[in-house]
């Protein structure tokens, strides 16, 4: 009973992702056939460590066997994080409650919400590979598993290695122990070296090259209060608006007192008082740079090598999450009535979630159709066999097309403005129309918003911007206007 009222509860939050819709939004793209033509045979290193399964088996899944990117994306990335965070989490919980906690969390929602898929992923294999590594058994199978989350984000694998490091710190450290976690990474480091050899060779910096990082923007990135933390709910939770931080639910803190209560029931393991000590961990650095004690994640950033790959700390929330998917089954399971409790729980656990299971989350839980004036812009460019650019204002939609033939530049990053006024005072300027030619620039697009992600006010779409971005542009003499593509402005640049 209770393992089937686990799964319905993971049917209804997911339930969504059944259509022939794709699920493109955040950092999830979507994907024209044109586009996975253009997929090398080898990972190419833009992108990075997801090139073989993002870039390799969609090329041969999409354009060999054709099958459509709309279902080639649930079938190979969405339902499989799905199974995957089940059976991993069932491994190391032994627990359906385990499984339900580590696959529906708001961090967890709000990771494959926002399309994270490659953070998605390292975290649905975090609590097998975590279990592989305490066990210190099966070095070669331990190592290949390692390697494989590596190859989707090496960050949380190495949150994923330092927290059986501390495990080991709690069962007595040893050489033997040592050595199988460094035989373990170095397997990793092996199969790895595709994305880790052209990193290594290129002239940029490492850190320039996965994104710079600063104390300003460490301090901006930390969205999250140690409650929320500690309470396991995510900052953005539910509507998942970058930058837009919710009061805390108080609902949320009975979680929290359910987890550590299991440190008061007999009798306690060590691996209860592991990941205890775990969530403590996790809590306190998943906040970053907020109190209390905010400048030790200042301090572990300027003087721990490797640190500054955490510039977003909410990473740090898989250590809460790893520690509850294990604590509170044991605190339920260490009372008389176990059935009962865990129904309870389920109720419980589905109230605080109960967004999911209404389908008011957005992002990929919102599946949308690609515009039709969308697919007519992309035939429209591919048949032009001439090389040239596109300018998005103010950068391009998600379903805007690009190739290496027509390549999109963002009018963000050509002018170096980051209102949609600022871009539109640069164009109206007297030596736009030199400098856009100079860069072989043949069209300028105002693509029409349907995510609602590029004309906001205070965060949200705002139709008027939308209307007075097109209506200026339309002004401009040296601009001419196509007129085949509905709510997208398309301008050839008169020469």
């Amino acid at each position: 009973m209770i393992f089937i009222a686990v799964l319905i509860v993971i049917a209804l939050v997911f339930s969504p992702w059944a259509t022939f819709a794709t699920l493109s939004s955040g950092d999830w793209p979507f994907l024209f056939v044109e586009n996975i033509k253009e997929f090398s045979w080898i990972p190419e290193i833009r992108y990075l460590w997801l090139a073989p399964y993002y870039q390799i088996v969609t090329k041969i899944v999409v354009q060999y066997l054709r099958v459509p990117w709309e279902i080639t994306e649930k079938l190979f990335w969405f339902l499989p994080f799905v199974l995957l965070s089940l059976w991993s989490s069932y491994r190391l919980t032994k627990s359906a409650l385990g499984s339900l906690i580590y696959t529906t969390n708001t961090y967890a929602l709000m990771i494959v919400g926002g399309g994270q898929l490659g953070v998605a992923f390292a975290y649905a294999l975090a609590p097998l590979v975590l279990k592989f590594l305490m066990e210190t058994k099966k070095i070669m199978l331990t190592g290949l598993i390692v390697a494989l989350q590596v190859s989707f984000d090496p960050r949380i694998t190495a949150l994923t290695v330092i927290a059986a490091l501390i495990y080991y710190g709690f069962i007595g450290v040893t050489l033997r122990k040592l050595f199988f976690v460094g035989i373990c990474v170095g397997i990793a480091g092996i199969f790895n070296l595709y994305w880790i050899v052209p990193l290594l060779n290129s002239h940029a910096p490492i850190a320039q090259q996965l994104g710079e990082t600063t104390i300003a923007s460490i301090k901006f990135l930390s969205f999250a209060t140690f409650e929320q933390t500690i309470s396991l709910v995510h900052p953005n939770w539910p509507e998942n608006i970058f930058g837009k931080i919710y009061f805390m639910q108080p609902e949320f803190l009975v979680g929290a007192i359910l987890a550590f209560s299991s440190l008061i029931f007999k009798p306690k393991t060590t691996k209860v008082l592991y990941f205890a000590v775990i969530a403590l961990i996790g809590a306190f650095l998943a906040k970053g740079a907020n109190p209390p004690f905010g400048e030790v994640y200042i301090w572990l950033f300027t003087y721990v090598p490797g640190f500054s790959l955490f510039r977003d700390p909410s990473k740090f929330y898989l250590y809460p999450v790893l520690a509850f998917s294990v604590l509170i089954p044991f605190a339920i399971q260490s009372t008389k009535k176990i059935r009962f409790f865990s129904l309870l729980f389920i109720l419980f656990w589905s109230f605080t979630i109960r967004e999911a299971l209404l389908g008011q989350l957005s992002g990929t839980f919102k599946p949308t159709t690609v515009p039709h004036e969308y697919v007519r812009l992309k035939d429209f460019l591919v048949s032009q066999q001439e090389p040239f650019q596109t300018l998005w204002i103010p950068e391009r939609q998600r379903f805007g097309f690009a190739s290496k033939l027509h390549p999109a530049v963002d009018a963000r990053l050509l002018t170096g403005e980051s209102s949609i006024s600022g871009i539109l005072a640069w164009i109206n300027s007297k030596d736009a129309q030199r400098e856009l030619s100079s860069r072989n620039i043949k069209y300028i697009v105002v693509g029409y918003d349907s995510r609602g992600e590029l004309f906001l006010t205070d965060r949200k779409y705002d139709e008027t911007v939308y209307d007075e971005t097109l209506d200026q542009v339309t002004k401009i003499s040296w601009l001419h206007k196509e007129g085949e593509f509905g709510k997208i402005g398309v301008f050839e640049v008169v020469h």
